[in-house]
């Protein structure tokens, strides 16, 4: 009996200190990342839902954040950092980490932060037009202009 009293308590101190740690994990990252990023700067703040690049760690970092309302209506930010492969950065257009040449540049990366919006906008809401991707283009260095493809019907 005070093995399995020990084993629940055990458990629930277990799921407890999960639950507190995924919360909030800003700057949590692996082991060795100021060996891929250097001096880490721990400056950014969630202030509102989606993913965003770190400019102040030459976007080699990016976050994750998102908003919580709790039934009592206070609204908690929970914010998640997360680094990129070595030799790649957050692309604020995909999403996604890329080799820097295929990415937006990290300084114009608050130019696209607004595309997180189209993440709450619905499944029929596209993550970007081509207005979006031709703004793009216009700030990566050396990328002539996309040109859209035509359709074919068969």
């Amino acid at each position: 009996m005070k093995v399995s009293f020990a084993l629940i308590l055990l458990s629930g101190l277990a799921f407890a200190s999960a639950g507190s740690r995924s919360k909030r994990a800003a700057y949590d990252l692996p082991d060795g990342a100021e060996l891929i990023v250097g001096d880490v700067r721990t400056t950014f703040v969630c202030s509102d839902n989606g993913y965003y690049a770190d400019m102040d760690n030459n976007c080699q970092i990016f976050h994750v954040c998102h908003e919580v309302v709790h039934n009592n209506g206070a609204a908690e930010m929970f914010h998640w950092s997360f680094l990129c492969g070595n030799q790649t950065v957050f692309n604020q257009l995909s999403f996604t980490c890329a080799s820097p040449e295929h990415s937006v540049p990290c300084p114009s990366s608050s130019d696209f932060y607004y595309l997180n919006a189209n993440l709450r906008a619905g499944p029929d809401v596209n993550l970007h037009d081509e207005q979006d991707v031709d703004r793009a283009a216009a700030v990566i260095p050396g990328r002539p202009p996309i040109v859209p493809q035509s359709r074919f019907v068969g």
